[in-house]
Formats: structure tokens, C-alpha cells, sequence
């Protein structure tokens, strides 16, 4: 059973750190938006932790299938 690749850790790293600044802008203005503004910024927030969400979910499945490849080849 052939090794699958790892992902790039970069797509990780970049949505990881739009998900802190947005938070972190939720965090310290969300007295100055509506209640829209405010909604349409989180659903953003949930849609990149998503990403990240899947992104981890995805990485776990591939290194579970690395590991039983290497015992499978023992």
C-alpha cells in the first residue's frame, strides 16, 4: 500500500492566522457593528475554522493510513 502525502502545512497556516486576526477584530470592536455586521463576520469566522476543521480531519486520516501501511508492511 503506497504512502499517502502529508498536506501543506502553509493552507493550514494562513487560515489559522485569518481565523486569529478576525477573532481577534470580532473581539475588540463587536460593540461597533450591528447585529449584522456582527453575524455576517462570524459566519465568515465559522467558515475558515472549517476549513481548518477539515483540513485536521483529513491530515488524522492520512497519518492513520501512513502507520497501518508501515505495520501492514512489516
Amino acid at each position: 500500500m503506497p504512502f499517502k502525502e502529508r498536506q501543506d502545512i502553509q493552507d493550514l497556516s494562513s487560515n489559522a492566522e485569518q481565523l486569529h486576526f478576525l477573532l481577534q477584530t470580532i473581539y475588540e470592536c463587536h460593540e461597533n457593528y450591528s447585529r449584522q455586521q456582527l453575524s455576517s463576520l462570524l459566519g465568515i469566522a465559522f467558515n475558515v475554522s472549517a476549513s481548518v476543521y477539515s483540513w485536521t480531519e483529513k491530515e488524522e486520516e492520512r497519518v492513520l493510513s501512513n502507520e497501518e501501511a508501515r505495520r501492514n508492511d512489516k
